[in-house]
């Protein structure tokens, strides 16, 4: 019999659907388990039901090692049959009996029904195997019976409680969420474990546990990693895992993406956060409290009736955010607006449809675009553009008469142009369909509770990279700006910042740059002839800007690139970030 008889007797017995089978079978084939474990791992049917089913219909004897019955188990035919072999079938030899010429080998299986295992096993042992039903952690527990291997469990005098470790897990999540973190960094190293956390940006040291915690630690997490699409083994600690769950972590409901690094030390575990109730708080573009001519830029760009916008930074510099603030800016009864995400990190309000990437089902960029395309979309949201399919795509969509919404990983507002062709889209469609390309960084903002005003030297500025002109062009008039540092307070746990503020830089496709994009022209050039046409600020001169009006400090200037050109006087930066006056 083969493992896909298996699933034909839950259907007869309806245990199962049709359906479920062939999901099960799908995800059988890419997690390399028996398939009666992914029935129950998908929660399609019990492990009791499906032992019952196996056991009634297939006339075998169920053998639970876990109850006791470890005395069965023989330590000597571990050299017969090797532990990896042991391993990958998901099997055990229990007892052999020799009858004259007959030798029979009793196999406890998680899966009775794979002949390729039994067929190996009797090759390899020169016996007819006799198959009993067993469960996992009975098999795990006869294993380490017979290979003595050694179980990963904290000494006596940190022994740890299940709830123990489940009131700890829950801790470290809640503190999480309290300081609103990011992600959360469970990190092993040579003496104890470190819990660390990026709060607005920067990864903080919040507090140690023994290392012998951090097993069932991270045995918990995979647990909880699992309840969703991923799962997550428990007993695999070579190889890199991904999951995630959803919880309400002091009255917020909370998303979590799980992904664990086996270290020299133990798995790292990094947990990145979502909060849904925060990500409900995201408005519409003046929310983002961009310079007033930005905003007004940026308004005006995506009210464009095609074309494409993309916002540009590295990760964690708040590109989601940007684009979920012009999806509720444009949003509508009127207009169909389909977004593709990976994954989805906020929801939407109503007449918006999302959907989420699951590249482990072949439902990448590409295919979902070209899904989206035969759903009448007025606006397409793409989470990003990582190659040329999903590029010409996009190119497609907007010469069609679409708008279309996207993210990439550049240095500047003028870095997308090039990086749209280096994918390999041909200058004259970037030329044709590029709206305009936004760049951003998140730069902290000072604790207004322990703020206080500052002067800083000239060799601090210069450092910096702000134009020695600049520079004394601060420094000779100081009270015209409001310049501050912060010393930490508990409100800001000593960091000396409370949230972030964004900078951003727009790049707006006018004539003069579609020419340059077609002569295939560097950032740079464009970036220059992009200034002199119309004098925008560059994103380094926004965060001075940004420093000057005392929102963030000296230091966060650093986190912003700054290209080779000459810097606007200081009046000219104010200037240029205003709105400018119509011209009758």
């Amino acid at each position: 019999m083969s493992q896909k008889k298996l699933g034909e007797i839950l259907v007869e017995e309806k245990i199962i659907t049709p359906d479920q089978l062939s999901d099960a079978v799908k995800q059988q084939a890419q997690l390399a388990q028996p398939l009666g474990e992914t029935l129950v791992r998908l929660k399609y049917v019990t492990e009791s039901v499906l032992l019952e089913v196996l056991s009634r219909r297939l006339n075998l004897d169920f053998l639970d090692l876990a109850e006791g019955d470890y005395q069965l188990i023989d330590k000597n035919l571990a050299h017969v049959l090797p532990m990896d072999v042991c391993k990958k079938y998901h099997i055990i030899p229990v007892f052999q009996l020799i009858d004259g010429q007959s030798r029979v080998l009793t196999l406890a299986m998680l899966d009775p029904l794979n002949e390729k295992a039994i067929a190996e096993v009797e090759k390899l042992t020169k016996c007819q195997v006799s198959p009993v039903l067993t469960t996992r952690s009975a098999l795990e527990g006869g294993l380490r019976k017979m290979f003595d291997m050694k179980v990963e469990v904290p000494p006596k005098a940190v022994q740890v409680e299940e709830s123990h470790v489940v009131k700890m897990v829950n801790k470290i999540l809640t503190t999480g969420v309290s300081l609103g973190a990011s992600d959360i960094h469970i990190e092993p190293h040579a003496k104890e474990v470190h819990v660390r956390m990026r709060v607005d940006g920067v990864l903080q040291l919040i507090s140690t546990i023994a290392l012998p915690y951090l097993p069932p630690v991270v045995s918990r997490l995979k647990i909880m990693g699992s309840e969703q699409s991923s799962f997550m083994k428990i007993e695999e600690k070579r190889l890199p895992q991904d999951g995630s769950f959803s919880r309400i972590i002091g009255g917020h409901t909370v998303d979590s993406r799980m992904s664990t690094l086996p270290t020299i030390y133990g798995e790292k575990v990094v947990l990145r956060l979502f909060d849904k109730d925060k990500a409900t708080q995201i408005g519409r573009i003046s929310d983002l409290k961009m310079p007033p001519r930005t905003e007004k830029e940026l308004k005006r760009c995506v009210r464009q009736p095609s074309g494409i916008v993309v916002v540009t930074g590295p990760t964690g510099s708040g590109k989601t955010s940007t684009l979920n603030a012009v999806v509720n800016e444009i949003n509508d009864v009127e207009i169909n607006i389909v977004t593709v995400e990976d994954p989805v990190e906020y929801h939407a309000p109503e007449y918006v449809n999302q959907s989420s990437l699951m590249p482990q089902a072949g439902y990448t960029y590409a295919r979902a675009l070209r899904a989206i395309m035969r759903q009448d979309p007025d606006v397409i949201l793409i989470g990003e553009v990582r190659d040329l399919e999903t590029a010409e795509i996009a190119v497609q969509a907007a010469l069609t008469g679409h708008q279309v919404y996207t993210t990439l990983h550049t240095e500047d507002a003028a870095g997308a142009v090039v990086r749209l062709i280096d994918i390999g889209v041909e200058p004259f469609l970037v030329g044709s369909t590029l709206v305009a390309a936004i760049n951003q960084r998140l730069l902290r903002k000072i604790c207004s509770n322990c703020m206080k005003d500052y002067l800083p030297g000239k060799e601090e500025m210069l450092n910096i990279g702000i134009d020695v002109r600049v520079v004394d062009e601060v420094l000779s008039d100081p009270k015209r700006f409001t310049i501050r540092k912060s010393q930490g307070c508990n409100a800001c746990h000593q960091t000396g910042y409370r949230g972030r503020q964004g900078a951003f830089e727009l790049l707006t496709v006018t004539p003069t740059v579609r020419d340059l994009i077609l002569r295939r022209q560097n950032s740079d050039v464009i970036t220059a002839k992009a200034r002199e046409e119309d004098s925008v600020n560059l994103i380094f001169e926004e965060g001075l800007r940004l420093v000057l009006t005392g929102v963030t400090s000296l230091a966060e200037m650093q986190r912003l690139p700054r290209g080779d050109y000459k810097m606007k006087s200081v009046d000219q930066i104010f200037i240029d970030a205003e709105v400018k006056s119509e011209v009758n």
